[in-house]
């Protein structure tokens, strides 16, 4: 990957989007620009067409900021995928077989249609089937579509949750993984899997480890206050101010930005 390429997350949420452009530098990374974009009040009720439309209106002043060699990676929102585990196939296949046989498969167990999903596998951590990650082929079109009208070099379209297993590699020993929340939902993840939890439901850190039947999770925020945390923002080496008031709203986009390789 060229040196001169900005890296980009793009996090879309429930009435904002949140960007992050960084570079790699010698040593490690440096920001190059943030942005928070307000999406209109209404946006969590649009229809998919309108939808659509909001957010290429709400992109595109700022796609125009950014340069020609960009590299974007997406968030899709982690509660829309399902996450399943499949043996492997009776019979040994060649790959462009196994991708076939893993759509028949996750289709059968979701009443759908193969067509109607798009899917990436990996081999499961206990080497003995996969690992399955589906979404409905409908919602990341729209998310396709979006990005090319705004003639977007889009690297990958990445669940929120998966994204932050970006971070693992700078926590330390005693924690196996991390979780960020917003005014909704946890995004957990750690090395073997990753997802998320209605906040109302898990209203606290401990809540959302016995939910899961784990523990070892740090929380990513900023605000460190007397507890331990993981400053998303301390990856980056090199930032200069003005830096965003709300860091937290970050989180997801600098992860998003850490993987976007073009």
């Amino acid at each position: 990957m060229a040196f001169g390429c900005w890296q980009i997350g793009l996090h879309i949420q429930q009435d904002k989007i949140a960007a992050l452009a960084l570079q790699r530098v010698r040593g490690g990374w440096a920001l190059r620009r943030w942005w928070l974009l307000p999406l209109p009040a209404d946006f969590s009720s649009l229809s998919p067409p309108q939808t659509e439309n909001a957010l290429v209106a709400t992109l595109s002043p700022w796609r125009r900021e950014l340069p020609w060699q960009h590299a974007v990676s997406l968030a899709f929102p982690a509660n829309r995928t399902l996450q399943k585990t499949l043996p492997q196939a009776a019979m040994t296949l060649r790959d462009s077989e196994q991708a076939q046989w893993i759509a028949s498969a996750m289709a059968q167990q979701v009443a759908m249609e193969p067509g109607a999903l798009c899917f990436d596998y990996q081999q499961s951590p206990q080497a003995d089937g996969w690992s399955v990650t589906a979404a409905r082929r409908k919602d990341v079109e729209q998310l396709q579509r979006v990005a090319r009208a705004l003639r977007l070099q889009v690297t990958a379209v990445t669940p929120d949750a998966s994204a932050l297993r970006q971070f693992l590699p700078w926590l330390s020993a005693e924690w196996n993984g991390l979780a960020w929340h917003d005014a909704n939902q946890w995004l957990w993840a750690n090395a073997t899997g990753w997802g998320s939890a209605e906040l109302e439901q898990t209203p606290s850190l401990s809540h959302l480890e016995a939910r899961l039947a784990t523990t070892g999770l740090v929380q990513c925020t900023t605000h460190v206050g007397g507890a331990i945390c993981f400053d998303p923002w301390s990856v980056i080496g090199q930032k200069y101010p003005p830096l965003p008031g709300e860091g937290d709203d970050f989180a997801v986009a600098i992860a998003l930005a850490l993987g976007a390789q073009a």
